[in-house]
């Protein structure tokens, strides 16, 4: 009888731990799922950017208006300026300024631009 009650329960350990693995087996697929998810919905999303940059890119003098009275293309253009002008600033206090031709950081003394080799002008 004593056997049979150890038998009873060595049973019922191999088979709780025969769900737990398959349980186990189960969440980590899910894991791996929801992971090539979020992966490719990543690149997806990186694919929308590229292609909206392409596409402004592409249409950025272009008349039009957008529906309601938006204009993205002029938030964007104004964005970009804003950007420029805060990068000049940034340049400026760091003792350098940016190539009109590529946009590299090039230092105040220089005459060229060491990556296309534009000649500096004064700004």
């Amino acid at each position: 009888m004593e056997n049979n009650f150890f038998d009873k329960i060595q049973d019922a350990v191999i088979f709780a731990g025969r769900e737990v693995k398959e349980a186990a087996g189960d969440l980590s697929e899910r894991a791996k799922l929801r992971y090539e998810i979020r992966t490719r919905e990543g690149y997806l999303n990186e694919l929308y950017m590229e292609l909206g940059k392409k596409y402004y890119m592409e249409h950025k003098d272009d008349e039009r208006e957008e529906e309601g009275g938006l204009n993205s293309f002029t938030e964007v253009k104004n964005l970009l300026e804003e950007l420029d002008d805060l990068r000049a600033e940034l340049a400026n206090k760091k003792g350098a300024r940016h190539c009109p031709r590529c946009g590299v950081q090039v230092s105040q003394d220089s005459d060229y631009c060491g990556k296309c080799g534009a000649f500096m002008h004064e700004e």
